[in-house]
């Protein structure tokens, strides 16, 4: 029997301890495992042999080059760790993992099994359900200081943009391009927290999200596993898909005796999905994920960095593979002075795409009969009828 996808050869798997022992997990829940460990099963898996040796090699170099530099700048390199998952878009097939730097140093999986802050990572989920709910990326949004208080003997809340400088008013488009904090904040507490959590529930977010105005900046910790498939969402027209691990299972005379059953479940409308990933594909083009423009594709994702430097995340995806990249410390230290998403963890996910990408056909992102494509004014908002100097194309949903 031939896998679907490049599977279970005995050379890949053995370089895949990360994965193998996910898929044993979930062979276990699945099968019980008295049938597991009987022996005489095939296992075909979802593992992709070119795809988990481009992920590995991303993974040494993007770590190796960090160590560099925080060694350069005097930062303690106490528990520096990266990991990264990468997902079929349609399917939710899990093709390459990496837990870590080094399996047999820690067996920790920090794909699936540590939950820490995406920071700005989070914020795509916000403007998911904003679009949902009738906004559109052209509408403005106040960029400017702002204090939450709760009660009069409370303490004031004052949250700052990273770059602690602000732009007024500027476009839904702009403000996540630029991964602005002030209009995340100003948008949540429009939607409502807890209806943002819930939101992001149906998207594939198992985790309890705490329903905060402070979700907008990525407090609730998460896995890079569960966040990576509910950017899936986006490229996938709008339907959630749960990853897995686990192509099929036959028994010793061939006989297939599990294969998965494909959960897909319609979580945003194909339009909403369309323009977030038209919003996402400007943080490439125009915002903090422009070093993804040397892969000269069609790509879209987001940058989180998280205080004090601690986490460096870039969740993305091509019209079929979504990818997340994680660096940070075990023990939660700063990664340095300037290590942000954009420097630390980009760069992995860049060299993980560029090795994925070179032999696959040029493919561009859908755009469905529900949405438009208009010219804006950065600046204003405003839409044109021309292509004067300065606009830009954007899709908006068809009322």
């Amino acid at each position: 029997k031939t896998p679907v996808a490049s599977a279970g050869n005995k050379n890949t798997i053995s370089k895949s301890p990360y994965f193998v022992e996910y898929a044993k997990r979930e062979l276990e829940i699945t099968l019980g495992p008295s049938q597991l460990y009987k022996g005489g099963l095939n296992v075909y898996v979802t593992l992709s042999h070119e795809m988990q040796s481009a992920a590995e090699n991303a993974v040494q170099k993007g770590l190796s080059d960090l160590e560099s530099r925080m060694k350069r700048h005097n930062v303690p390199v106490t528990s520096l760790q990266a990991a990264l998952i990468a997902l079929q878009v349609d399917s939710g097939a899990i093709l390459a993992m990496v837990g870590g730097k080094d399996y047999y140093e820690s067996s920790y999986n920090r794909a699936t099994m540590a939950k820490r802050q995406p920071g700005s990572a989070f914020k795509p989920i916000i403007y998911a359900l904003a679009v949902e709910n009738g906004f559109s990326q052209n509408q403005m949004i106040l960029d400017a200081p702002v204090s939450f208080k709760n009660s009069p003997s409370q303490e004031a809340w004052q949250p700052q943009n990273f770059s602690k400088t602000y732009s007024g008013e500027i476009t839904f488009r702009k403000a996540l391009a630029k991964s602005k904090n002030i209009p995340a904040i100003r948008l949540i507490q429009m939607l409502g927290p807890s209806a943002v959590a819930q939101f992001a529930h149906t998207m594939g977010i198992s985790s309890v999200l705490s329903p905060e105005l402070s979700l907008a900046l990525g407090t609730s910790e998460v896995s890079l596993l569960e966040l990576t498939s509910s950017y899936s969402v986006f490229p996938n027209k709008g339907s959630a898909v749960k990853p897995f691990s686990i192509m099929a299972v036959d028994d010793s005379r061939g006989r297939t005796i599990w294969h998965p059953k494909p959960e897909k479940r319609v979580v945003m409308s194909e339009g909403g999905a369309a323009v977030l990933t038209d919003m996402l594909v400007a943080v490439v083009r125009e915002g903090t994920g422009r070093k993804a423009q040397t892969l000269q594709r069609p790509v879209a994702g987001k940058t989180g960095t998280t205080d004090d430097f601690r986490d460096a995340l870039f969740i993305g995806f091509s019209p079929d593979i979504t990818v997340g990249v994680w660096v940070g410390q075990d023990a939660s230290e700063s990664l340095g002075k300037g290590e942000t998403g954009a420097r630390a963890a980009l760069p992995i996910w860049t060299a993980f795409m560029s090795a994925v990408l070179k032999d696959r056909p040029y493919r561009y992102f859908g755009i469905p009969d529900s949405v438009s494509q208009v010219r804006m004014d950065p600046l204003t908002g405003d839409l044109t009828t021309d292509d004067t100097p300065g606009t830009v194309t954007i899709l908006m949903k068809k009322q």
